[in-house]
């Protein structure tokens, strides 16, 4: 009797643990309907927005990840984000602060390339360059219009 007993839980713990193998190597062998019955959707907090998302003033910018410190120096795309909260009231009455990070649109980013040339102009950051090949004339005085 024992030795059935312990058969039949090693015939268990087996086919436990070869489903489990399967279902994480092969994810498409189970249908969705199968998925649906283990894993709950995600539903949002049921909460009342007392104030909707407003941005923070806080920017970053996002690039591909590159493992290369000499990669640094190399020209690649940037993603201005910008920060935004909002605050909420939770079913038992607590505010909650909810913090999330989104693309910048257009009209941000121009305000903040404003901003910057603002700042590069205000403290003379700005570097120039001059053609020192082209030079003007000195002026010329003429009897008509002496110029002072």
């Amino acid at each position: 009797m024992v030795d059935v007993l312990i058969t039949f839980v090693l015939l268990l713990i087996m086919l436990s643990a070869s489903a489990f193998l399967i279902y994480r190597f092969f994810p498409t062998a189970f249908p969705a309907a199968f998925l649906a019955f283990w894993r709950h959707p995600h539903a949002p907090n049921q909460a009342v927005i007392k104030r909707d998302w407003v941005a923070t003033g806080r920017i970053d910018f996002a690039a591909s990840f590159t493992t290369s410190p000499a990669d640094n120096d190399q020209p690649t795309e940037f993603k201005l984000l910008v920060e935004e909260r909002r605050i909420v009231e939770s079913i038992a009455g607590n505010e909650n602060l909810e913090i999330q990070w989104r693309l910048a649109t257009l009209r941000e980013a121009k305000s903040v390339v404003t901003q910057y040339h603002k700042y590069l102009s205000d403290n003379s950051l700005i570097k120039t360059v001059f053609d020192d090949s082209v030079s003007l004339s000195p002026p010329v005085t003429t009897q008509e219009n002496p110029s002072d």
